[in-house]
C-alpha cells in the first residue's frame, strides 16, 4: 500500500478555494485512479491551545495499492489533473509519496 499526499501551504497572499478542491478536484483525481485508490481524505488543520499555529491550509491523501498504476494515471491524465489546479489555487504544493508499512482499521 502507498499513500500519495499533497499539502498546500498557508500563504495569506495566495489563493486557495477549499470548496472546489474538496468537491471537484479531489474526487476527479480519485475517479481517475479508479480501483487502485482504496480511499482518500482531505484534512484541514485545527488550531489547538498551546500548539504551534498550522503552517498549511490542507492536505489530501490518496491510498493506492499500485505505484505503477498510479504513475500510469499521471502519465495518461496528467494534463487534465495539473490543468485543473489553476481553478482552485496559485500556491505551490508539497507532494509526497510514502510506502505504508503499518496501518490499523478499527
Amino acid at each position: 500500500m502507498f499513500c500519495a499526499s499533497v499539502t498546500y501551504p498557508k500563504d495569506e497572499e495566495g489563493r486557495f478555494d477549499l470548496d472546489y478542491f474538496v468537491q471537484n478536484h479531489v474526487p476527479m483525481f480519485a475517479r481517475l485512479l479508479g480501483d487502485n485508490c482504496s480511499r482518500y481524505e482531505v484534512r484541514v488543520p485545527a488550531e489547538a491551545p498551546g500548539a504551534p499555529r498550522p503552517t498549511y491550509r490542507c492536505t489530501a491523501c490518496f491510498w493506492v495499492t499500485s505505484g505503477e498504476a498510479f504513475g500510469a494515471v499521471l502519465a495518461t491524465h496528467g494534463q487534465e489533473i495539473y490543468g485543473d489546479i489553476a481553478r482552485f489555487t496559485d500556491l505551490e504544493p508539497v507532494r509526497s509519496w510514502d510506502e505504508v508499512v503499518a496501518a490499523s482499521e478499527r
